[in-house]
Formats: structure tokens, C-alpha cells, sequence
């Protein structure tokens, strides 16, 4: 495998060390940045991206870090799919893209040899990760890098909250404000046109579902469904995290759905 990705919170000083440490073992490695401008420390939305992102590569390593715990205890990870690798850390950024690939095995990095001469306690990503990721795409095999384990942290963005509501999280927001939420659009059957009661941070409001923002007039918060099949809030020629006052991590509850 010659593609490896990069999914990371650090910003591009720092990615270019990670690409640097790639080449430097497999000069023909072929890096693909996904992004590096992750908000700081939010493994949620790392983990969606990365989740949108891998089934439109073909056979890839797929790197992520967004790694509050760095230089701590927890376990530095490959989790082998069918088609692909991910190597990160132990804090289920890698789970949800890789289950959407088909998770075979995961194992726990523990041999030093394939790892940076010196190690940074707060730079993984380039000390382990990076070197990894490279002998991972000369062929070497995840069992001759590490341990096989079943103990890792799962982040499952998928599981929603239901009692008299649907209740998830925002995970996501892109640069034009637009809120991706962890609902999955098949929880409800909802048609263009039906009026669904939300709250979100703590505001309640009626808006319209519908198939695109060009539906919308201009300035209308809208509820949508995401190019990753997730319920989105939305605003036409507007941004809808700055009008609902709105973060990631926020709750967003589903009240009511009304038909017209």
C-alpha cells in the first residue's frame, strides 16, 4: 500500500516533520493530507472526518492524530481492515473509519525497532505513528510491529440516545457553519417538506427538512442530510453554528416531526 493519509489536529508545521519521517523509510510513498486543521483536541470530529473520508480511497494507511492523552499510558494502535491500515492513538478516533472498513484485527504497537530513534513524549504522531504508517506501506506486518489485543476505547458516533426524544451530539462544523449532528438520517422518516421541532443548545426552534439549501430562502436555517448520511442543520448563504450560538459537542434533541 503506497497511499498514507494524514488526519491530524496539529496544523502544518508540524504535519510536514510527520511527511518528513514518512519519506525518510519509503520514498515512494504517496501522502495524502486530509487535514490538519481539526480543532484542537476534539476527537469527535477528527474521527467524523476521518469516517467521511476513507471510502473514497482505494487500499490506504490511514494515519489520525488528535491525541490529547499523548506521552500517557495509553496504547498506540494499527487496527488492520480488509483494505487498509489505521495507526493512531488508543482513544477511538480510528474505530468508526475502520469499522466502516471491516475490522479484522487490532494490535497494540510495541516493538521499539520500528519506531523513531528518539521518541518525543508529545510528538507521536512523527516519533511512531509516522514510522509505522511507512513500514506498514513497505510491507511489513502489523504482528511483527506490536501485540494482538480486543481491550481498545471505542468512540461509536453512531449510537444516539432514545427515550420520548432522539437525542445526539453536534460532531462536526465545516467552514460555511454548517452543524453535522451524530443522528443517522435513518432513525427518521422524514420527507422534503415536514417540519421538525429541534433544540439545540439549549434553543428550540421549527424548521423545515429539506433535500438541499437550495430549497431554503436565503438566511433560512434548514435541516438537511449530510453527503455522510447524517442529520445537518444548516443555513442558506448563512452560517448556522454563529446564529444558534452553537458548538461542537453540543446536545441536539429531536422534539416533534410535523407533516405539511
Amino acid at each position: 500500500m503506497e497511499i498514507v493519509t494524514l488526519t491530524t489536529d496539529i496544523g502544518w508545521f508540524y504535519a510536514a516533520q510527520m511527511k518528513a519521517k514518512i519519506l525518510s523509510i519509503n520514498r515512494d510513498a504517496k501522502i495524502v493530507d486530509i487535514t490538519h486543521d481539526i480543532h484542537p483536541q476534539k476527537i469527535m470530529e477528527g474521527a467524523y472526518v476521518l469516517y467521511s473520508s476513507v471510502i473514497h480511497f482505494p487500499e490506504a494507511i490511514h494515519i489520525a492524530v488528535v491525541d490529547p492523552g499523548v506521552g500517557t499510558e495509553r496504547k498506540p494502535l494499527i487496527v488492520e481492515c480488509k483494505n487498509g491500515y489505521f495507526v493512531g492513538p488508543d482513544n477511538g478516533i480510528l474505530i468508526p473509519a475502520a469499522s466502516r472498513l471491516g475490522i479484522e484485527k487490532v494490535y497494540e504497537i510495541t516493538e521499539r525497532k520500528y519506531m523513531a530513534a528518539e521518541i518525543s513524549n508529545t510528538f507521536h504522531g512523527r516519533d511512531i505513528f509516522s514510522p509505522v504508517a511507512a513500514y506498514l506501506s513497505l510491507g511489513v506486518k502489523p504482528y511483527e510491529m506490536g501485540r494482538e489485543i480486543t481491550d481498545y476505547k471505542n468512540l461509536d458516533f453512531e449510537i444516539v440516545e432514545r427515550e420520548n426524544v432522539i437525542s445526539g451530539k453536534i460532531m462536526f462544523i465545516d467552514r460555511f457553519g454548517n452543524m453535522v449532528t451524530n443522528i443517522p438520517d435513518k432513525f427518521l422518516k422524514l420527507e422534503h417538506g415536514d417540519w421538525v421541532k429541534i433544540k439545540v443548545s439549549e434553543k428550540e426552534l421549527e424548521i423545515k427538512f429539506l433535500k438541499s439549501y437550495g430549497y431554503a430562502e436565503k438566511g433560512e436555517v434548514l435541516l438537511t442530510v449530510s453527503s455522510s448520511d447524517f442529520l445537518e442543520i444548516s443555513c442558506r448563504e448563512g452560517n448556522a453554528s454563529q446564529m444558534l450560538e452553537a458548538e461542537i459537542g453540543d446536545d441536539v434533541e429531536i422534539l416533534a416531526i410535523n407533516n405539511p
